[in-house]
């Protein structure tokens, strides 16, 4: 069971916020502390468009450059979780490439760029897609070294909308990424053989941004961690 705790943007752009995000992570029992790098300008479009002009405004607040990447790299090192990060542009693979990041992640909203998945997946490295946009049947791209998971894009999203596989294992996804709000959705998916949980984290769902109010605390992460890998074990 590989266990993804998605800090994404919920550091709010504080670098401190960011550094207890991965501790916490670490000490919930999370495999993975994944991040989300990429640049507002592209994926909201310019300054005083609509309607994205307010997403736009918020995204310049969240967004790490470079230096701030290594940090975070150096923090998950000393920490002993495995950092990843979510990258939207070829600018930003290449920020984990310099990193020496292991795995990488693609995001539903980036599994439609064509140059950068093949570029990220060029890299033989082990991939976790999400197809939250992907509406064909089959799967995006014929590579050996992609993993996908189930996603609905819905932030958060309601128990009625999931539509979960009835089997991972006799689909195309070997995981799940889980924008519901607690951990019920996931577990289910573990029963129904899911082997990857994304699951995006918090220190407090009240904090302002679009991803706090659908993330882990810190005690549901350790139990999700704790009831899913017991599910594992006994559906072996």
């Amino acid at each position: 069971m590989i266990v993804i705790a998605e800090i994404g943007i919920n550091h709010n752009g504080s670098l401190q916020l960011a550094h207890e995000l991965i501790r916490q992570a670490r000490i919930s029992g999370a495999d993975i502390a994944k991040f989300q790098f990429y640049d507002p300008y592209k994926i909201f479009g310019p300054e005083g468009s609509h309607p994205n002009a307010e997403a736009l405004a918020q995204a310049l607040t969240v967004q790490f450059n470079f230096e701030d990447a290594r940090h975070l790299k150096r923090w998950c090192d000393e920490e002993g979780i495995e950092f990843m990060a979510s990258v939207f542009d070829l600018e930003r693979f290449e920020w984990t490439e310099a990193l020496g990041v292991t795995r990488h992640k693609i995001a539903s909203r980036a599994a439609q760029n064509v140059e950068l998945c093949r570029r990220v997946l060029g890299t033989g490295q082990e991939t976790f897609v999400s197809l939250g946009f992907w509406e064909e049947p089959g799967v995006p791209y014929d590579a050996r070294n992609a993993r996908y998971l189930y996603c609905v894009p819905k932030y958060p999203c309601e128990y009625g909308d999931i539509h979960l596989p009835v089997s991972f294992a006799h689909s195309v996804y070997e995981g799940f990424s889980d924008h519901t709000i607690g951990i019920e959705a996931s577990l289910v998916a573990v029963g129904r053989g899911a082997r990857i949980l994304e699951k995006h984290f918090t220190l407090n769902k009240g904090l302002p941004g679009p991803d706090h109010v659908c993330s882990t605390t810190p005690d549901e992460l350790a139990e999700l961690c704790r009831l899913s890998r017991l599910m594992e074990k006994i559906g072996r």
